[in-house]
């Protein structure tokens, strides 16, 4: 059906490069393009299709642009969105037939044009009466178009700044905390905020005095914030010579990465504005620009000038001020993009420096749990020491100690009448026996140790590679032995 009609009514090619941008989307695909086409029929040499029965003489013009606004949006989710509008349009300068063609998501402007057009509307837009007043409804129509492209920008760049203070105010609490006036009265009300740009930064501000103040009675000289208060709990009252002392800065910061993030999504829909409000500016001075220079084309109708030079004034004053109030908001939205670089600098910064007080901490850490470790360390090397001189010591003595039990029985008996009263005593040889079985003991005890602990390690890193099985035979045979002999030769 769209076919059909965009072919019956012989609109321009170029028309669909603004209308492929809609429909639903998961990431937006052209919906930033913009721009202003035209083409002009009206010398005999250019003349198009001709059809009397519908009021096409072949003399016409046509242009096709599309302009973007920001509207209210309906649901969850962002409260303002932008929408687009795709508008087409000829003019037949012979017998004053236009044809419109709007393609919008909602019924927003066809609302507007049936209200202009209808028994209240505006004259310009439904007076037809003549080829000038023809051609002046067509003027007063683009108005219609330019006017809702230049709406609620003021709102919705209001609701940028009140995004970008919410996500970034924490930045200044530092500086948000400078000393008021001790001359101000607790009961008075805070100073109005800044309603256009929703500033929210509390600084020193003083009450307005539209005439001098009364003196205080002398039994009360002193403001309500001098005298003393019971509660012990509220910062004493700054003096005025405290007033041009630095405030306090208080580091307790609880930033995170989702306010980079939320600062850059406020900062990519204000570039989207800043785009779209280039764009239809650039789209009002194409218009301004072809309305004209169109009245000096060959074939253009001079009576059309002589009698629409006024409406065609005031459609230029019209849309200029309409673009005016687009580079004011325009105006508005680099200074929040310059505001929002400041602040995404400020953000990182204090990332930064949190991210250096938590590495200088943790390192802090470590170094203390290096600290207690090596303590540790100490510790336990000394013990194993001692353990192993105990163990050593212990081994010594287990085979004397075993030999001197058995022997100190009735198993083993020495008698011998004949000796005297010191030989009785003593038993030169039962001493021999027990050296001669105790020290051969202990050096196999002591052996046998050593081999068992080197059989450990072995099995460990034998257990640790069992990539190779066959490491240690023969050749730990031949180690084992001479590690024997070393320790026997080193204990004998």
């Amino acid at each position: 059906m769209l076919a059909l009609s965009l072919s019956y009514l012989q609109v321009m090619p170029e028309f669909l490069d603004f209308v492929f941008p809609f429909g639903k989307q998961i990431n937006e695909r052209g919906f930033h393009f913009g721009g202003f086409r035209y083409r002009t029929r009206l010398a005999d040499f250019e003349r198009g299709l001709a059809v009397p029965e519908l009021g096409w003489s072949g003399y016409d013009y046509k242009m096709c642009y599309n302009l973007k606004s920001v509207e209210q949006a309906k649901g969850g989710g962002e409260p303002w969105s932008i929408r687009q509008a795709a508008i087409h349009h000829s003019f037949d300068v012979k017998s004053g037939q236009s044809s419109w063609i709007v393609i919008k998501a909602n019924q927003l402007l066809q609302d507007r044009i049936k209200s202009a057009t209808g028994p209240r509307g505006l004259p310009k837009v439904c007076s037809f009466d003549g080829l000038d007043r023809a051609f002046a409804s067509t003027l007063a129509t683009h108005l219609v178009f330019c006017q809702w492209s230049g709406e609620n920008w003021r709102w919705y760049i209001e609701f940028l700044e009140e995004q970008f203070q919410e996500s970034t105010q924490r930045t200044l609490a530092p500086i948000t905390r400078a000393p008021t006036s001790p001359l101000r009265s607790p009961d008075r009300p805070p100073p109005r905020q800044n309603l256009q740009y929703h500033a929210r930064i509390d600084h020193a501000t003083w009450p307005e005095v539209k005439q001098p103040p009364e003196p205080p009675p002398v039994s009360d000289p002193l403001p309500m914030e001098f005298h003393h208060s019971p509660d012990h709990t509220k910062d004493p009252p700054q003096t005025p010579d405290d007033l041009s002392r630095p405030a306090k800065m208080d580091c307790r910061q609880d930033f995170s990465f989702t306010d980079v993030q939320r600062t850059h999504h406020t900062e990519k829909n204000a570039n989207s504005a800043m785009l779209i409000l280039k764009s239809n500016i650039s789209i009002f001075a194409d218009i301004q620009r072809y309305y004209r220079t169109i009245v000096s084309f060959q074939g253009w109708p001079s009576e059309l000038t002589d009698q629409c030079r006024e409406d065609i004034s005031r459609f230029e004053q019209d849309l200029f001020s309409i673009e005016n109030e687009m580079r004011l908001q325009l105006s508005r939205i680099e200074t929040l993009l310059q505001w929002i670089a400041d602040r995404k600098s400020l953000l990182h910064g204090i990332l930064d420096t949190q991210n250096t007080e938590a590495n200088k901490s943790s390192t802090e850490n470590m170094q203390r749990m290096t600290a207690e470790m090596h303590e540790i360390a100490v510790k336990t090397k000394q013990e194993t020491i001692s353990m192993r001189i105990i163990t050593f010591v212990t081994l010594c003595f287990l085979p004397p100690t075993f030999i001197s039990t058995l022997m100190s029985t009735d198993i083993v008996h020495f008698p011998d009448a004949n000796a005297g009263p010191f030989e009785s005593l003593f038993s030169l040889g039962a001493l021999q026996l027990y050296l001669l079985i105790s020290l051969p003991l202990v050096v196999v005890t002591l052996v046998g140790w050593y081999v068992f602990y080197l059989w450990e390690i072995r099995q460990k890193d034998r257990t640790a590679k069992p990539e190779e099985p066959n490491r240690y035979f023969p050749h730990d045979c031949f180690i084992w032995a001479l590690d024997v002999h070393q320790f026997v030769v080193r204990s004998v």
